[in-house]
């Protein structure tokens, strides 16, 4: 008998899991105001949710990424709302592969995030585009500019950008997770669900 949503979540939510999941939804909302104060060509405002995602799971990732969404809306930034969807594919996608083991090695985590990046761009760019016109107030906004300048459709020229920048915001924040999870302390790693995600088979925890 398949579980539901709320008890897959409530598996995940176990243990120090909580407070771990609250301290993911500050780093999204730190890294994704330094990255837009300084119009960084990144947005880097889903690391905590990537990290989540591998040390818990895919559902309490979503939470994650969506309580930071909402937070930063209700902080100045109400478009955040509507990208919820992209949060779930994030989630999904980086909990999917952190259960194929694609985290213990780093050449893996590399090609994981540029796909990542692909699949946000493409949930993202009717977003951007219909609600937006493409304008995000982010530093990723000049390539739109540039894109439309040569011709392109606001769908295509959004989508573009999206392909140019999302897979490399993508690779950098799953290598940052890749790191962070090789030095966050074991006692911590160990009481999360996802613990078992960054062990080879055959190998002492």
């Amino acid at each position: 008998m398949s579980k539901s949503i709320r008890q897959r979540i409530a598996e995940e939510m176990t243990g120090a899991a909580l407070p771990f999941v609250a301290f993911c939804i500050a780093l999204n909302l730190t890294a994704g105001q330094i990255t837009a104060a300084l119009k960084i060509p990144l947005y880097l405002d889903s690391i905590g949710t990537i990290l989540v995602a591998v040390l818990i799971g895919p559902w309490s990732a979503v939470i994650c990424g969506s309580a930071a969404n909402l937070l930063a809306a209700a902080l100045g930034n109400p478009s955040m709302i509507f990208f919820i969807p992209v949060v779930a594919v994030i989630g999904a996608f980086t909990g999917f592969l952190a259960r194929l083991g694609w985290f213990r090695k780093w050449y893996l985590v590399a090609l994981g995030g540029l796909l990542q990046g692909i699949l946000a761009a493409a949930a993202s760019a009717p977003i951007s585009a219909y609600l937006f016109s493409g304008v995000m107030m982010a530093g990723t906004d000049f390539l739109v500019l540039y894109f439309r300048s040569v011709g392109n459709t606001l769908l295509n020229s959004v989508l573009y950008q999206g392909l140019t920048s999302d897979p490399a915001d993508k690779l950098v924040s799953y290598l940052i997770v890749f790191f962070l999870t090789r030095n966050l302390p074991q006692r911590l790693v160990s009481r999360l669900r996802g613990a078992s995600n960054l062990r080879t088979p055959g190998r002492p925890s």
